[in-house]
């Protein structure tokens, strides 16, 4: 009787395994391939079934030759001082609004700090130095934001594990994209006003080595090439820097995914500048003078818009055939609301010969925003299309940015599908919940 059963268990077994691998195939071949190229590296025997890398290129806007792009390279000569109508603000007051995710959280009351912006601070700083105490959180999948915001909270005690703050900020596993907006929102409004974040742009190397040799955790945003898997192209990577040394003029940097790396400072600035320069201070309130004084008039937003404006465009005179340039050129004037701007400067950018890298526009969202708001919807439309595309769907905004604008087309229907997917995908997208809550009653965004 023993050996009937044992033999009914063997082929149950054998049964229930081969049902198992065809349907780990199917979900295999329906990743993106630089997924399949993670699972790989565990499961080498799976490497001949990897997808071939579809040749992909983000739609070039029409008539773009005729346009005179020359125009937005003259200096608007604003960075003498910060907007005297709004002076800045330390982000103790600043910050009121809660995460998205989390509508009960609230800030503790701020300790008094100043009410004026001081001119930078830099002190000397050594030739080399390296942040002490900082540990490894090793990426899960999708979750290169996350991982790093956790490094840089743990190195302040503040001990949320990595599925939960993955959880928050990206509900679906799947999804491709967290941006340094909300990774500083949750530290903003989940840290019970022991830690604060704030985010800027324009930042260059001499910054981040004071920033570092005065202990602060910052970081970056850049692009990304692994060497290790060259066929999967560029994608988007936070890194947080840890350490510094001028006599080789390198950056240590934890990466969630490969553990501490080095890169030299013009390299690493090259691939920070595929996200204007964008980096992310963690830092305790107590500080706060302290990094208002390293960042001088660039604390002031507004003024750091300018700021970075005025980057993109020396890169752009420099080196006139850069997308980068003329996508961050895009990007900051964007941030200043001035749409018409921007959107020439992306057209600039998608039409140049050496193509922006498609998985941009799953990180980076500004040029949608500027077509948009510049009313060329259909763009707009080509653009999110796109996205969805190469991106298997997984990129919530597309779907909110081809959802308003076929609304502003009048395809009301359409619209609601789109945005239904949006919240769907991500239940904490609040600009997708109230974009849908118009438009199904027939009102534009």
């Amino acid at each position: 009787m023993f050996k009937r059963w044992y033999v009914r268990l063997a082929l149950l077994a054998v049964i229930v395994a081969l049902l198992m691998i065809p349907l780990g195939l199917f979900f295999f071949q329906r990743l993106e391939v630089s997924d399949q190229d993670r699972v790989i590296r565990y499961l080498p025997f799976l490497s001949p079934l990897r997808a071939t890398e579809v040749p992909f290129r983000i739609p070039t806007p029409l008539a773009t030759a005729s346009l005179d792009f020359s125009v937005l390279l003259t200096p608007d000569a604003l960075l003498q001082t910060p907007t005297p109508t709004a002076s800045p603000t330390p982000l103790s007051q600043a910050v009121r609004v809660a995460f998205q995710s989390d509508p009960t959280a609230t800030l503790m009351p701020p300790p008094p700090l100043p009410s004026a912006t001081p001119a930078p601070i830099w002190s000397p700083i050594p030739t080399s130095f390296r942040i002490r105490g900082l540990q490894w959180e090793p990426q899960k999948f999708n979750n290169c934001g996350p991982a790093n915001l956790v490094q840089a909270m743990r190195y302040y005690n503040w001990r949320d594990p990595q599925d939960m703050v993955a959880s928050a900020l990206k509900p679906n596993q799947q999804d491709k994209n967290v941006s340094p907006s909300e990774l500083a929102g949750y530290v903003n409004t989940r840290t019970n006003g022991i830690l604060r974040a704030i985010t800027r742009t324009g930042g260059d190397m001499a910054l981040v080595r004071q920033l570092v040799a005065n202990s602060f955790i910052v970081i970056l945003e850049t692009g990304f090439y692994d060497p290790d898997t060259p066929q999967q192209g560029w994608i988007g990577h936070y890194l947080t820097i840890i350490a510094y040394d001028d006599a080789v003029g390198r950056l240590y940097k934890l990466d969630t995914y490969k553990g501490e790396t080095n890169e030299s400072y013009a390299v690493l600035d090259e691939l920070w500048s595929h996200f204007n320069r964008e980096y992310i201070v963690v830092y305790q309130p107590t500080r706060e003078a302290e990094l208002m004084a390293i960042l001088g008039d660039n604390w002031d937003v507004d003024y750091n818009r300018r700021y970075t404006l005025d980057r993109a465009r020396e890169m752009a005179v420099a080196r006139p055939e850069n997308p980068f340039a003329w996508f961050n050129m895009g990007s900051s004037f964007t941030a200043l609301g001035r749409y018409a701007e921007a959107a020439l400067a992306f057209d600039r950018a998608f039409s140049l010969a050496e193509p922006i890298p498609y998985r941009m526009l799953w990180y980076q969202f500004t040029p949608y925003e500027a077509y948009y708001r510049s009313g060329s919807y259909q763009q707009v439309i080509g653009l999110a299309e796109s996205v969805i595309e190469t991106s298997k769907g997984h990129v919530e905004e597309a779907f909110y940015y081809r959802g308003i604008a076929r609304a502003a087309l009048g395809m009301w229907a359409e619209a609601q599908e789109d945005l239904t997917a949006a919240v769907k995908f991500n239940p904490n997208y609040t600009a997708a919940v109230q974009a849908l809550s118009l438009v199904r009653v027939g009102q534009l965004p």
